[in-house]
C-alpha cells in the first residue's frame, strides 16, 4: 500500500491540525499525484512547505474527475470549501484546471515523522513505495525518550481480544487512563497498528486494559500467537505505532 507526502502553505496546517480543514484538494492542468494514485486507507504525511512535516493523517475516501471545467471548479468550491478552506485566489488559479482530486481526511494527529523521499523543486505531492513509511519501519526511531517497550501475548488475550497493560501501564499518559464507563473515559491516544488500521481507545485503569476490543481481526491478520509480542513505539505525546512481533522459532 502507497504512502503519501502533501506539502502544504499558507494556513492549511493550522487549519488541519485543528481539525476545520477535513478535505484536502489537489487540482491540476496535467495528472500529477495524488490523481490516480491514491486509496482510502492509505496515510498521507503533511509537510509546511520550506518546514518540517507536522501531522499524519487516514484517506477516508477520495472523489477525482479528469473533465473538470471552469464552471465545475466553482461547483467544487460552493460544495466543498467549509471543508477545505481554500482561499480566493487559490480558487480563482485552479479555474482552468482539468484534473481534480478530493480527498477526504480522518485520524489526524500530529507527527513530525519523515518517509523516506528525495524532493523536487516545485512538487507538491509524492506518492511512495509502502516501505518509505515510517510507521511501518521496524528499526524506526522512537520519539519519546523512553524508547519502545514490548508487550507479550498470551492464549488469554488472543481468546478475549483484548491488550493487557500491567507491566506497561505506566508507559501511558496518566490522563489516558478511565474508568469502567465510556462516559468515564480518559483522553484519547492513537494507535498506529502496522498493516492495519488506525484507531483511537482509552485505557480502562482498573483492568490495565484499552477499552478498545476490536484487536482480533488484526492479531488473526498478523498472524499472531501466544508468546508473540506487540512493539509500541512513541511518535507523539498520545501516540504510539505497534508493530507485531512474530517468535523466529515458530
Amino acid at each position: 500500500m502507497a504512502v503519501h507526502v502533501a506539502i502544504v502553505t499558507g494556513p492549511y496546517d493550522r487549519l488541519i491540525l485543528e481539525g476545520r480543514k477535513t478535505i484536502e484538494c489537489r487540482l491540476t492542468r496535467q495528472p500529477r499525484p495524488p490523481f490516480g494514485c491514491i486509496v482510502p486507507g492509505q496515510r498521507v504525511f503533511f509537510k509546511r512547505s520550506s518546514g518540517p512535516f507536522f501531522a499524519a493523517a487516514i484517506v477516508d475516501r477520495i472523489w477525482m474527475t479528469d473533465n473538470l471545467t471552469p464552471a465545475g471548479v466553482d461547483d467544487l468550491r460552493k460544495r466543498f470549501n467549509d471543508r477545505i478552506h481554500g482561499q480566493a485566489d487559490y480558487w480563482q488559479s485552479r479555474r482552468n484546471c482539468r484534473y481534480g482530486t478530493l480527498i477526504w481526511l480522518r485520524d489526524v494527529w500530529p507527527c513530525s515523522l519523515s518517509p523516506r523521499y528525495r524532493s523536487q523543486n516545485m512538487r507538491a505531492w509524492y506518492t511512495l513505495e509502502d516501505d518509505a513509511d515510517p510507521l511501518n519501519a521496524p528499526s524506526a526511531k522512537p520519539r519519546r525518550r523512553h524508547g519502545h517497550f514490548d508487550i507479550t501475548l498470551t492464549a488469554g488475550s488472543l481468546r478475549q481480544n483484548q491488550v493487557r497493560l500491567t507491566e506497561v501501564i505506566d508507559r501511558f499518559p496518566r490522563q489516558c487512563l478511565g474508568g469502567s464507563t465510556r462516559t468515564e473515559a480518559g483522553e484519547a491516544i492513537t494507535l498506529h497498528l502496522r498493516g492495519g488500521e488506525t484507531i483511537t481507545t482509552d485505557i480502562v485503569a482498573s483492568k490495565k486494559m484499552f477499552r478498545w476490543r476490536g484487536w482480533k481481526t488484526w492479531f488473526a491478520e498478523s498472524g499472531l500467537a501466544a508468546g508473540d509480542r506487540l512493539r509500541f513505539t512513541p511518535i507523539a505525546p498520545r501516540a504510539f505505532s505497534v508493530t507485531p512481533i512474530v517468535k523466529s522459532t515458530r
